[in-house]
This record gives C-alpha cells, sequence and structure tokens, in this order.
C-alpha cells in the first residue's frame, strides 16, 4: 500500500496546508521547524523523523536589553555566579554579552525551563526594553560547555551584532570572540 505522501507534490500540498493552518499562531513553525520542513517537502525526513528531531530539539530564547543601571563589574560577577549555578541545576547554558549597558543573551535547554527563566528575566527590575530576538527549538546547543558563557564587548561590536542578528546584515570582519562569533553564525546569516 502507498503512502499518501510519497510523492513530492503530496508533501509540498501538507507543508502548505500545515502553514496555513498555523499562519499568525502561537504554532506558527519558527526557523528549526522551517527547515525540519523543507527536508520534509524534498523528501531527505519522513514524518516520523520530523517528529523525532522536534523531541529531541534544544529550546533557545536570544533576547537584547537596556540595563536600568550601569552594573559595576563586581554586580555582574554575582550575577554571573548566581546563573552558573542556577543553570547548571536546570541543565540551561548560553552566553550572556554586556556592552556600556546593553545587554545580549542567549538561553538554551529544555523548553519549560527557558521559558520560566525567560518568565523571570522580563520581570527583573535590573533592564528594561527586553526585546525578544529569536525564540523556539533547534538542532543543538551552541554553548553547551557554558552554564552562562559571558563577553563583554565594545559598543560598536555589539551594535554589528544586533545588525547581523535582527536585520541579517554581514559583518564588515570576522568577530575575535570565538563567543560573539558563534552566535553570529547560529543566528544571523544561516537559515
Amino acid at each position: 500500500m502507498s503512502n499518501s505522501l510519497d510523492s513530492e507534490a503530496a508533501r509540498r500540498r501538507a507543508v502548505a496546508w500545515a502553514l496555513a493552518v498555523t499562519a499568525d499562531t502561537p504554532l506558527a513553525p519558527k526557523r528549526y521547524e522551517l527547515h525540519l520542513l523543507a527536508c520534509f517537502e524534498r523528501g531527505e525526513l519522513t514524518l516520523e523523523q520530523v517528529s523525532q528531531r522536534l523531541e529531541e530539539s534544544v529550546y533557545h530564547v536570544l533576547y537584547r536589553s537596556q540595563a536600568t543601571f550601569f552594573p559595576t563589574q563586581a554586580q555582574l560577577q554575582d550575577l554571573l555566579a548566581w546563573s552558573r549555578t542556577f543553570n547548571a541545576d536546570h541543565a540551561i547554558t548560553g552566553l550572556l554579552l554586556y556592552s556600556d549597558g546593553r545587554f545580549l543573551q542567549l538561553i538554551e535547554g529544555p523548553e519549560q525551563a527557558i521559558l520560566a527563566l525567560y518568565e523571570r528575566i522580563q520581570q527583573d527590575l535590573r533592564h528594561q526594553h527586553v526585546v525578544t530576538l529569536s525564540e523556539g527549538p533547534g538542532a543543538q546547543r551552541w554553548f553547551a560547555d557554558w552554564h552562562m558563557a559571558v563577553g563583554y564587548i565594545a559598543p560598536v561590536e555589539l551594535g554589528q551584532v544586533l545588525g547581523v542578528v535582527e536585520a541579517g546584515k554581514a559583518p564588515l570582519l570576522p568577530f575575535d570572540d570565538p563567543h560573539v562569533q558563534t552566535l553570529v553564525e547560529a543566528f544571523g546569516l544561516h537559515p
């Protein structure tokens, strides 16, 4: 017996239907999910393989914010110490970039843990104007060895990173910091 999704045309129609049904809803596929759907559409993955990869995926939130005050080096170190302990206890990894009163942070791990932490982050009075840049499942952890990596970068460099991540602008030069370069490669110019 033949599967009704054996042909590329049938898979294309199924994906188009799924996209139409979920458009403008919280269920609308995000970047990684769209990638998996495209692989399914081309016949590179079965529905079962798509489902399995989604179950094994790592949830992430990438956001930027503005500090409500300029934290001292000691205050930032205290924040990092707390974050590293909390994140280790909850299987969360990530990267925090700080520059002249602005934060850019990626947190990644189990979906419920990430959503709960991000809700706390949004309520934290140490910063304001929290803007979500990317959120959803992904194939891998980008900072698996770091319960919270940290980088202090120049305002111009942070502006370039945000340009890559928010507007898809190619950076003028590669970034010296390998963490920053990883972030740009993960969330900048790649589909």
